[in-house]
């Protein structure tokens, strides 16, 4: 039963973590584009890695989200 606590604490830490994490990627991605063609083509780049790592967080919080919802059946 400790470990459970544990393990659910350790999943509620991470689930708060991936959200501050998706809410700073948000944020990154409203920006403006520079009108050098160089700097727009780095830009896009990481806009790339962001998009990727935004899908990321998002499948690890899903996850995360029904193990505490298992979690909350095996209580019951």
């Amino acid at each position: 039963m400790k470990e459970i606590k544990q393990t659910r604490k350790q999943l509620e830490t991470r689930r708060d973590e991936i959200e501050k994490q998706l809410n700073l990627v948000n944020q990154d991605e409203r920006i403006q584009l520079s009108n050098d063609m160089e700097q727009q083509a780095i830009q896009m780049e990481q806009h790339e890695v962001s998009v990727t790592m935004e899908e990321n967080l998002r499948k690890e919080l899903n996850y995360i989200e029904e193990k505490l919802m298992e979690m909350d059946e095996d209580k019951e």
